[in-house]
């Protein structure tokens, strides 16, 4: 299917393509146009008409994996979102620049089922958007991925052998305050010292997966805090009384 335009973003960007010396005029309007982007704003997850959220809110935004590596997909129009998912979604608007400080430390894919989009890594935005503004409150941004397949693996392995556990989740999560790319937060349901097991991941991770960033945090259903409620929207990759069936993160 041929590539039509939707907006002047579009235009530039093809415009930029065929003729790089015009990809100033792309950037700008990157930054100043309405991207969309998959996932939700906490606290109006049902809202279908535009809302300010507030400093510190948080965002559960949908990223992916291409070559091993995670991103953020963001899409310069509705037709090109829907050329890269099949089903509704929920999406959010708003315009490059916030997006782009939000989520700062991202990789981020432009279009990324399009014949036209653009690969940005995080120095590139960071170069894009100039220095980070000073006393903002730093934002956690939540997305759902599918978990690294060898983490899974070493943690239903070692979960089977501790009767103390019962459940655990995986999300992928970027910490805006620390300017990293996403990477996966375990949350672990169970009734044992969860600072010896997070130990004992730990010396276990630096030989089965080395190399591997991930956050543990104990999840108690009855009172969650930190990333918990967000643990618990996803479905547990282990479960005690049926350990072998690892449960899928993406939507």
């Amino acid at each position: 299917m041929p590539f039509i335009s939707e907006n002047r973003l579009e235009e530039a960007l093809v415009k930029a393509v065929k003729q790089p010396a015009t990809a100033p005029d792309f950037w700008r309007l990157l930054l100043e146009s309405e991207l969309l982007v998959l996932g939700s704003a906490e606290g109006h997850e049902a809202d279908d008409r535009p809302f300010t959220l507030q400093p510190g809110g948080r965002f559960n935004l949908v990223t992916a994996q291409r070559d091993g590596r995670a991103f953020l997909p963001v899409f310069s129009s509705l037709p090109r979102m829907q050329e890269w998912v099949k089903q509704d979604s929920r999406y959010l608007s708003m315009p490059g620049r916030a997006l782009f400080e939000l989520t700062r430390g991202a990789a981020v894919i432009l279009n990324p089922a399009s014949e036209y989009g653009r690969e940005l890594t995080p120095e590139q935005v960071g170069q894009l958007l100039g220095a980070p503004a000073a006393n903002r409150p730093p934002r956690t941004i939540i997305g759902e991925a599918d978990p690294p397949a060898a983490l899974v693996a070493m943690l239903t392995a070692l979960f089977s052998r501790h009767r103390e556990v019962s459940a655990a989740w995986m999300i992928q999560a970027t910490f805006a305050d620390r300017a990293l790319t996403p990477h996966p937060v375990v949350g672990i349901e169970t009734s044992g010292d969860m600072q010896a097991l997070a130990e004992e991941i730990s010396r276990i991770a630096a030989d089965t997966v080395p190399g591997m960033v991930f956050d543990v945090q104990r999840v108690m259903r009855e009172q969650p805090q930190g990333l918990a409620e967000a643990l618990l929207q996803t479905p547990p990759f282990y479960q005690r009384n049926n350990p072998g069936q690892p449960g899928r993160i993406l939507n």
